[in-house]
């Protein structure tokens, strides 16, 4: 007998621990391989998002089926005294790590639950809100975001589902609200048809879009939870400009302009060519502005 077969730790060889070994790591690389290939294939027919799914799947398949292989047929182990003396370590590793079971915990309902996707545009509590960004990646643990300023956030899973999040990719369209001051009331109908003009010349506000836009909004306009927020309103006359006299004070008034975007991550500049063009129409016009 050679001292490859000599048992060493309960009847465990060095030839079993070797080949142990050589069966997880021979694992590890189908289960990249296979999750690459899934990635290359399936990206473009089926989207990112399944396919990211469909290769993670079958990482942990390969990855537990390799396991429970090499713990009962290669070491010969028996498995529930395995899983047993886990469960007892389990309890007491629990109290030590209870942050990182919630996150473990809260990344499985992600996927199940699914209040957020790849590609997704998020903002994500508690206040303050962490400001826009897109999903690039959920892990186990964290679900990894791209801000518009290009950083990288990375906000644990637990924040995710026990916090505050917008999801304006699945609400589809999004509010503006611009608070502006003037200095006559009997100017709100100039106004008003300045803002509805100027809105209309705008392919980034609604109900002014482009055609693949517009039936985007429609398909929107399917889902209940939709139809809700507009009542029997169920086509794009339901996103047109609103001018609504907020607040007047002695020769002030204060008006909210709301306007519907199909693009929140374009949010500052939509606005900001909005403002530049009715300010600019406005003095034309002879209508006076006046400080908050």
């Amino acid at each position: 007998m050679s001292w490859l077969e000599t048992p060493i730790i309960n009847g465990i060889t060095p030839l079993a621990i070797l080949s142990f070994l050589l069966l997880v790591i021979v694992a590890v690389i189908v289960a990249r391989v296979g999750n690459t290939l899934i990635r290359r294939w399936l990206d473009e027919p089926v989207g990112k998002r399944l396919s990211k799914g469909v290769a993670r799947s079958f990482q942990y398949v390969v990855m537990i089926t390799a396991l429970t292989v090499g713990f009962g047929s290669v070491l010969k182990l028996d498995l529930s005294a395995i899983l047993l003396s886990l469960g007892i370590a389990g309890i007491a590793v629990a109290f030590a790590s209870q942050q990182i079971i919630q996150n473990a915990i809260a990344g499985i309902l992600i996927s199940i639950v699914r209040p957020i996707q790849l590609e997704d545009w998020v903002e994500v509590g508690p206040l303050p809100l962490n400001g826009l960004g897109r999903v690039k990646d959920i892990t186990l643990m964290n679900t990894v975001m791209r801000d518009l300023d290009g950083r990288i956030v990375t906000v644990p899973n637990a924040q995710i589902m026990n916090g505050k999040v917008i999801n304006h990719s699945r609400g589809g369209f999004t509010a503006v609200t611009i608070p502006l001051w003037i200095a006559n009331v009997s100017d709100l109908d100039r106004i008003t048809r300045i803002v509805r003009d100027e809105a209309d010349k705008n392919p980034n506000i609604l109900p002014r879009i482009s055609d693949e836009g517009r039936t985007t909004v429609r398909k929107l306009f399917e889902r209940q939870y939709i139809r809700s927020l507009f009542g029997n309103e169920t086509n794009l006359h339901a996103l047109a400009p609103e001018i609504n006299l907020a607040e007047v004070q002695g020769t002030r008034a204060k008006l909210n302009i709301r306007l519907w975007i199909l693009e929140p991550y374009k949010r500052d500049a939509i606005v900001s060519d909005f403002l530049k063009r009715i300010t600019a129409k406005f003095e034309d016009e002879g209508i006076e502005l006046r400080d908050p």
